[in-house]
């Protein structure tokens, strides 16, 4: 009579899990079931950014002069970060002098013998205006080189008394 009981009690427990096991998405809200695939989608994106637009790369005329050697003694690659991107920059040691792939292009450092001057024109300006009920709102940025600088000015509207 024992082996009857305990196998009828086994059973039930196993038809509850079956049972609870069928009745469980219907207890979750839609919204808790579909959360794993948003992460995923969310995921997925992270990991293919938008595809690189080449029209966007700014080109240069480099110029060397005769006293520039172009044949390297040395070459050191050094990792920088600069608002806060990683890149690696390398420095080549030639019988003339030592050059800096980072500074070779930049306004910002000059090196005997070698002229670099943008292709398409000089500095780009993108300016902004919009008018609203409680104002206007200007803003201008200027791309000169490596610098991009930023204004920007907000004029409220005044009050009818």
């Amino acid at each position: 009579m024992r082996v009857e009981f305990r196998t009828a009690a086994i059973s039930a427990v196993i038809a509850s899990a079956v049972a609870g096991a069928m009745l469980s998405p219907a207890l979750f809200p839609q919204a808790f079931a579909n959360e794993p695939q948003h992460q995923l989608l969310r995921r997925a994106t992270d990991l293919f950014p938008p595809p690189f637009d080449p029209s966007k790369l700014r080109k240069f005329d480099i110029e060397l002069a005769d006293t520039v050697s172009t044949e390297p003694l040395r070459t050191q690659y050094v990792k920088k970060i600069a608002g806060g991107r990683p890149s690696v920059v390398s420095i080549v040691t030639t019988s003339s002098g030592t050059y800096s792939s980072d500074g070779i292009v930049s306004p910002h450092v000059l090196y005997p013998g070698i002229d670099v001057t943008t292709k398409g024109g000089g500095p780009h300006v993108h300016v902004s205006f919009s008018n609203s009920r409680f104002g206007s709102f200007t803003w201008m940025s200027v791309n000169a080189g490596s610098f991009t600088y930023y204004n920007s000015s907000f004029a409220p509207t005044k009050r009818h008394r």
